[in-house]
């Protein structure tokens, strides 16, 4: 159960870091704070993030007391490591790639649709009100099941908003990218902040906050290196 909620709160995190071939980032660590709150019930995760281009490996070290470390890749290859009883939990999944997100293309440097375009989405309108450009995006008939349409909005052509509505025009998410910092070779949201409406009048609220920021040669640590032993005993 404690990996599972893990998995759930650090993945809006680690979608932070990837793309950045293009941008000319070979690799980068940060620090990473991700903040979950459901019905009255809140659970804070504090993690160091690296990630490196040329093999598209992502490493998440956690803080106490999880004292464990999350592995993925670009296949979708998942593993949580516990160093204390040296057990691996394992799981794949395309949700799981480090390449598989909006982000990603954001940090591509595809701001202008956060890959909606490239996902089959077609843009069908575009409104502009108070310097805001506000487009609408229809999805392809193999996931209109799912949604409805996606509004995504931009400020200084960056993007600072995406509402996704479900198949009945209802909207069911909401992602806030603020707090902008420029970088030598990138521009990053510092703090991502997600609304998810669940049936029946729920929510589930995420926001995750970035600092420390490290770059290319800046970027420097042993966990970059870092390998499963061969040993270690796998569990469900």
């Amino acid at each position: 159960m404690r990996i599972k909620l893990m998995i759930t709160l650090i993945i809006s995190g680690l979608i932070l870091l990837t793309g950045f071939h293009r941008m000319g980032v070979d690799r980068i660590m940060l620090r990473m704070e991700s903040r979950s709150l459901q019905r009255g019930q809140a659970a804070t995760i504090q993690a160091e993030l690296l990630y490196q281009s040329f093999d598209g490996k992502m490493i998440t070290v956690f803080d106490e007391p999880l004292n464990q470390v999350m592995i993925t890749n670009q296949q979708g290859e998942l593993s949580v490591y516990n160093p204390e009883d040296n057990t691996v939990y394992r799981r794949q999944s395309i949700e799981y790639s480090s390449e598989n997100n909006l982000v990603y293309f954001f940090l591509q440097g595809n701001t202008r649709d956060l890959g909606l375009r490239s996902l089959g989405f077609t843009q069908t309108r575009t409104d502009f009100n108070d310097g805001l450009m506000v487009t609408r995006w229809m999805p392809p008939a193999s996931i209109g099941h799912l949604f409805s349409y996606i509004e995504l909005v931009h400020e200084d052509y960056m993007p600072i908003y995406a509402g996704y509505y479900d198949a009945g025009q209802k909207l069911v998410k909401k992602v806030y990218y603020s707090n902008y910092e420029m970088f030598p070779e990138i521009m990053l949201p510092m703090t991502i902040t997600e609304f998810n409406y669940l049936p029946g009048g729920d929510s589930i609220v995420n926001q995750v906050k970035f600092s420390d920021v490290y770059i290319n040669r800046h970027a420097v640590s042993k966990w970059f290196d870092f390998e499963i032993p061969d040993d270690a005993r796998i569990i469900d």
